[in-house]
């Protein structure tokens, strides 16, 4: 009896991936089965268990892309791993923030105070910042990208604009100028940065801002995921 990817044959429920294993195993009642060559093959481009995807990437060349790598397995992995914003933060706060040009708050929070005051009319009630990655050289605390649980802020000089995350409509992995970046609905901008080359962080915060917007907005669209990488 075939199985069908998202529907367990013997309660109905749904059935996610365990890549490690090379499972299917239904999230209700426990039921396992193993993937055969073919479903291997249907899943190959799919590597997330979470339902929320529109998968237009070549996943594999992404994922073996020494240019790509590092930032689409964080990426996966922190989506695969954790089931909640919050606790992806708090590992985000706990192994991933520890140098300086980041950010948030009670981790060098007086170097985030300028931006955070500029943007501030900007807020809804009760939005709070996750987090701020400077990317100023010679000058700081006066540019870059400010994650917050409703929105990702891209800070130049004398603009700013916003995306809230229920609003991105897709998330492009690519290399650009010899660093990886990730792109927010935006071809040529809305890139969340590179984080001081931390890749694993730059993932991870895709991961979470994924997260927040089915958190914020549960029956919004999926979000395609695109790749270009040479």
């Amino acid at each position: 009896m075939p199985v069908e990817l998202n529907k367990c044959p013997n309660c109905n429920g749904k059935l996610e991936v365990i890549h490690s294993s090379k499972r299917l195993v239904c999230s209700f009642c426990g039921s396992e089965f193993a993937l055969d060559e073919q479903t291997q093959k249907d899943i190959g481009d799919h590597p997330i268990s979470k339902d929320w995807f529109i998968y237009e990437w070549d996943y594999k060349k992404l994922s073996e892309s020494p240019k790509t790598k590092p930032v689409i397995s964080s990426f996966v992995r922190g989506l695969n791993e954790y089931d909640s914003a919050s606790a992806l933060e708090n590992y985000m706060r706990d192994y991933l923030m520890g140098f300086d040009e980041i950010s948030a708050n009670g981790i060098r929070e007086d170097k985030m105070k300028g931006i955070v005051d500029r943007l501030s009319g900007s807020f809804q009630q009760g939005e709070r910042v996750i987090l701020y990655n400077d990317d100023g050289i010679f000058v700081h605390g006066k540019t870059g990208v400010v994650v917050t649980d409703k929105r990702t802020f891209f800070v130049e000089k004398k603009s700013f604009k916003d995306i809230l995350h229920t609003a991105v409509p897709y998330i492009n992995f690519g290399y650009s100028v010899g660093l990886p970046d990730v792109k927010l609905g935006e071809k040529y901008s809305n890139n969340i940065g590179t984080f001081n080359s931390h890749y694993d962080l730059q993932g991870t915060v895709a991961a979470l801002i994924c997260l927040l917007a089915f958190e914020n907005r549960a029956d919004r669209p999926k979000i395609r995921l695109t790749g270009t990488v040479d």
